[in-house]
């Protein structure tokens, strides 16, 4: 079924192809066909997944980002990750070997818990190695802190203190290690970090609220056996 193309799709076409870049049409074409809706891939809003993927690029398309080995890579960077029958090896026979292993290099290995410390700086320090995967991570955790409305408290807490501990200290030494995107880089912590602070202050809020309504539920529980005790008691109970 051909997917009708939104203005923000459409956008990034005209984009791609006033540039010249084929490989880049061409997987902007696949992750269409296969990271859509109606094959449920989706995002937390119901939205069709590959609007994470055209977004991303086109944020490393606005700040300057001209490497159509990258911008190609930022469309496919979470199809080995995430759709059967997708590896690196197939990405470099579709596309080349500079694409496939950027997407290699982005992918995250199956049966790997990231949300532990251990496994997720060996996971950014690969990252580093290359401005390209550099880029293309730091604008997909903007695009991701961004679009946390509909994501579970929890969900926004944790990706809230990974962020805080991990990437932005990654941005700062990316910003060092590629002098010429440093601008892009520092952005990246300056568009997250209003929203970090604002997920932590509403956790920390909702945290009080519970302790709180908590105790006054043990205060209530303790009147109410005082109560019944004393009730016993005058009642001729022993």
């Amino acid at each position: 079924m051909k997917q009708v193309r939104s203005s923000r799709v459409q956008f990034l076409e005209q984009t791609l192809s006033t540039l010249g870049y084929q490989d880049s049409l061409r997987a902007l074409d696949l992750v269409i066909e296969e990271m859509n809706a109606e094959k449920g891939f989706v995002r937390h809003s119901g939205a069709h997944y590959y609007y994470h993927l055209v977004d991303v690029t086109q944020k490393l398309l606005n700040f300057g980002v001209r490497d159509e080995d990258t911008i190609t890579a930022a469309l496919l960077h979470d199809i080995v990750e995430d759709v059967d029958g997708y590896t690196p090896a197939l990405i470099a026979k579709l596309f080349n070997s500079r694409v496939a292993h950027y997407v290699q290099v982005l992918s995250k290995k199956p049966g790997v818990n990231y949300k532990e410390a251990e496994n997720l700086v060996p996971y950014l320090e690969e990252i580093s190695k290359y401005c390209a995967t550099a880029l293309i991570k730091t604008a997909d955790r903007i695009h991701n802190f961004g679009t946390l409305l509909e994501a579970t408290p929890e969900k926004k807490m944790r990706q809230a203190l990974e962020t805080e501990s991990h990437f932005i200290p990654y941005f700062k030494l990316w910003r060092n290690m590629y002098p010429r995107y440093s601008n892009f880089f520092f952005e990246a912590k300056t568009q997250i970090e209003p929203h970090l602070w604002e997920i932590k202050e509403h956790y920390e809020e909702v945290n009080s609220l519970k302790q709180e309504i908590e105790s006054l539920r043990q205060r209530l529980s303790t009147a109410e056996n005082y109560s019944s005790a004393e009730t016993y008691r005058f009642s001729g109970g022993v």
